[in-house]
């Protein structure tokens, strides 16, 4: 799903971080909304680089998690040379592969979203409170927007866990959250993420 240029503002879509539900909501709330031209741009990619930026990401931990998942609904993308790399039919072998050849990823792939710590776009909402965050964004962004509209707006693309469980083997938990540490202590310096 590409990103969104709203009004005021550009939406940057991060992988898995509940960016389909974002966009649902941007694009019935504002139908005159335009698609940024990538799939997942950046803000230096952006068609307009000045516009009030936001994005939203999630703890380390879930996100694997729900990577993993939809990559089991989904099927493991062949031109994406990660999934190659990382694919496998067991969670604790792609997180064992992933730690491996690519240490740091998510953090890696934030940055190239959201920016570094003093050079950031403007807005980086958490998915762990992604409605909230989002009327923030909008909010500070000065679109008009109705708050209730997206409070009663339900999930979408959920990871279904129970069908595709991503569950995490106690040995690989620590060994996850010091390869995103930059992650955790940029963004969740003071909380744990649930693990399914």
């Amino acid at each position: 799903m590409p990103g969104l240029r709203l009004r005021h503002s550009l939406f940057l879509h991060v992988p898995k971080t509940g960016g389909n539900w974002v966009s649902h909501v941007l694009l019935r709330e504002f139908p005159d909304a335009r698609r940024t031209p990538k799939i997942h741009t950046t803000r230096k990619s952006a068609a307009d680089p000045q516009a009030f930026t936001f994005a939203f990401v999630r703890h380390p931990l879930s996100w694997y998690q729900s990577y993993f998942s939809y990559k089991q609904r989904k099927g493991w993308d062949p031109k994406n040379d990660w999934d190659q790399r990382v694919k496998s039919d067991c969670f604790g072998d792609f997180l064992e592969t992933a730690l491996d050849l690519t240490p740091g990823y998510y953090s890696k792939m934030l940055r190239r979203y959201v920016g570094q710590v003093g050079d950031e776009i403007d807005f980086i909402g958490r998915f762990e409170t992604l409605v909230d965050d989002l009327i923030t964004a909008l909010q500070m962004a000065g679109e008009p927007f109705n708050p209730a509209t997206l409070r009663e707006t339900p999930p979408i693309n959920q990871s279904q866990y129970g069908q595709h469980p991503a569950i995490y083997p106690v040995d690989l938990i620590e060994p996850v959250i010091a390869s995103e540490w930059e992650t955790v202590q940029r963004f969740y310096p003071v909380t744990t993420a649930h693990t399914d």
